[in-house]
């Protein structure tokens, strides 16, 4: 059974009452910290999608020189010929004999570039979530979302010496409308989190009666594993008319799961 965090705690309600209330699950799918866990919490506004390719320069020389399919000329072959052999000859300091001509008429050979696909850019998501809590146990909820994030920011010791380490785990990141998943936004395959930044009391100095703070900001950077094809960016697993139910998204249980996992952190 998949655990599930929510914060804030009304957001439970949101989702559920059908209005539509838009939100974000970070699931951990590989190595989880803890396991089959699951964390909701509101979307940020702002949210952007980073798409980029990266292109090379190729020059193609006389190869390309008559790329448009008409034929060369006598007088073209030649100058190619003597160009290419200037060239071969400048390994021995000659060039300047077989080039003489064509500098001083001020004629230089076409490198004819192109531009050369190369990959596209392994992808990054930036979430900012901004924790504010009234309560006490509101400010343990939050405390144990930072720390399940932070804990699986981290590898692991593979083996008792320090040789090897273990993966960190890996996120399934989905949004959801209400108790849906929204196929309006973007599909995000599995991401590894590669950076964290936590601010506490950003806004104000005060702490709860315990110490804990009333203000966690979150900022979160998500990498996927992979670079995509096109065919990737939308092979969602369901369907827009596909109902993604939250089993398991009831509050006696997430409330009990909480309190076990802030005992075992503190």
């Amino acid at each position: 059974m998949t655990k599930i965090y929510v914060y804030p705690e009304t957001l439970r309600a949101k989702a559920s009452s059908g209005a539509g209330y838009p939100h974000v699950a970070f699931e951990f799918v590989k190595r989880a910290l803890p396991d089959n866990a699951k964390i909701h919490l509101y979307l940020p506004p702002g949210f952007s999608v980073p798409d980029s390719a990266s292109y090379g320069n190729v020059d193609l020389g006389t190869i390309g020189a008559s790329g448009d399919g008409s034929k060369l000329t006598k007088g073209e072959t030649e100058d190619i010929a003597t160009f290419g052999v200037g060239k071969f000859a400048s390994n021995f300091g000659a060039d300047a004999i077989f080039t003489k001509e064509k500098i001083n008429d001020g004629i230089a050979l076409n490198p004819n570039t192109v531009l050369q696909f190369d990959n596209v850019s392994v992808r990054s998501f930036e979430f900012t979530f901004k924790l504010v809590s009234s309560s006490v146990k509101e400010a343990e909820q939050a405390l144990l979302i930072e720390n399940m994030f932070r804990s699986s920011l981290y590898p692991e010791l593979k083996s008792s010496k320090g040789l090897f380490l273990e993966y960190p785990p890996t996120f399934k990141i989905k949004f959801y409308h209400g108790d849906k998943q929204n196929t309006y936004m973007p599909l995000i395959l599995e991401s590894y989190l590669a950076s964290m930044t936590t601010t506490y009391n950003a806004g104000s100095n005060m702490y709860h009666a315990d110490g804990s703070p009333t203000e966690v900001d979150l900022s979160l950077t998500f990498t996927e594993t992979k670079a995509i094809t096109r065919e990737q960016l939308y092979n969602r697993e369901t369907s827009i008319n596909n109902s993604d139910s939250n089993t398991g998204f009831n509050v006696d249980a997430i409330r009990n799961e909480i309190q076990n996992k802030i005992k075992s952190l503190f």
